[in-house]
């Protein structure tokens, strides 16, 4: 049982593998795709491009799919990294559905307004627990 556990473990993990390896390069060998993708105002120095690349490390032609990779230095020596994607196909976004037209709702007659008198809450008083012991034993 742990044998066959194992297997489709190692199975599920092979099968989940992304198709395609990346691979990090400098921000000048960004393909023209990526240049939607430079966050604005961010230090050139903190970019870097991540490519696609096949089983020799080369670099995959044709239409890129990528990220751009910034690297945000904080205070306490650690480092956060933030990952803009290019190229990926967006979905168009769904059409809305055409709306029926709504029928038109009448307005209501204006009636004058009588005042309305404070209304006053009296609350009874709450009658006090008796201290009698004897009722419990």
């Amino acid at each position: 049982m742990k044998l066959i556990l194992l297997a489709a473990c190692i199975i599920g993990m092979a099968s989940s593998a992304p198709p395609q390896m990346y691979m990090e390069f400098d921000l000048h060998y960004a393909p023209p795709q990526a240049a939607q993708a430079i966050p604005a105002g961010a230090p050139v120095g903190s970019l870097e491009v991540l490519l696609p690349v096949n089983n020799q490390r080369q670099y995959v032609g044709g239409p890129v799919q990528g990220f751009i990779k910034q690297e945000i230095h904080r205070a306490d020596g650690k480092d956060d990294e933030i990952y803009y994607p290019f190229g990926f196909d967006q979905p168009a976004p769904a059409a809305p559905a055409p709306a029926a037209p709504a029928a038109p709702i009448p307005a209501a007659p204006a009636a004058p307004v009588a005042p309305v008198a404070p209304v006053v809450v009296v609350a009874a008083p709450v009658a006090k627990p008796s201290d009698d012991d004897e009722e419990d034993d």
